[in-house]
């Protein structure tokens, strides 16, 4: 298949789906609060910082030296993140499914962060993030924990991948990631774990309101 013929097979899917009312209104929504959520996020990453908080005692971080892997982690998550928007433009099923998802995982960190004040841990290396400006208004946030949002961003997206070949590499992806994070101290183990079954059930109810919208 040559490219005009990709790009025409583009065209008709997203055309054939764009004409389900439901799916246009489901979009619509969950990309509205999207950008209003990014909008907000700054201010409440902001009010995380002058939270004060408790420092846990993790055992694995005491034996884990501490290593500056920013390059490697934004690297990995960016390119993930690029790879599951260039399969939503190929599959709009796909596309759906990691809006909504990618909507309710950071609604239900939101909560989770807000419900648990913890301090960095110890020997923490701070992430030298490119999306910082855009993400924290600028703010080095350190106090962002429960729950890892790279690792369930990750998971996210190995989830909603469906071809053999690309689960196992995003899969892989996952576990990279989660141990780099570890390596630098980012984040507490609990927090890197629970991002995992968190992420799972978020992932469960984004398919059913996916499903109404192509239904």
């Amino acid at each position: 298949m040559n490219i005009s013929e990709q790009f025409l097979q583009i065209g008709y899917k997203w055309g054939a789906t764009l004409q389900q009312r439901k799916f246009r209104w489901v979009a619509v929504f969950f990309l509205c609060i999207l950008l209003i959520m990014a909008g907000q996020m700054p201010a409440f990453f902001q009010y995380l910082q002058q939270r004060p908080g408790l420092v846990l005692n993790d055992f694995l971080l005491t034996v884990l030296p501490a290593r500056d892997l920013s390059k490697f982690i934004f690297g990995l998550i960016y390119f993930s993140l690029a790879y599951i928007i260039l399969r939503g433009v190929y599959s709009p099923v796909i596309l759906l499914h990691f809006l909504i998802g990618y909507v309710v995982v950071l609604a239900v960190r939101v909560i989770t962060l807000s419900l648990s004040p913890l301090e960095p841990p110890l020997g923490l290396v701070p992430l030298t993030d490119p999306g910082a400006l855009f993400f924290y208004g600028g703010i080095e946030v350190t106090k962002d924990l429960f729950f890892s949002g790279h690792t369930a961003t990750a998971f996210l997206i190995y989830l909603c991948l469906q071809e053999r070949i690309e689960k196992a590499v995003a899969l892989a992806a996952v576990i990279v990631l989660a141990v780099m994070l570890l390596i630098q101290h980012i984040h507490y183990t609990i927090d890197v774990l629970a991002a995992v079954p968190i992420t799972y059930y978020c992932y469960q109810l984004s398919k059913r309101i996916a499903a109404y919208a192509l239904g």
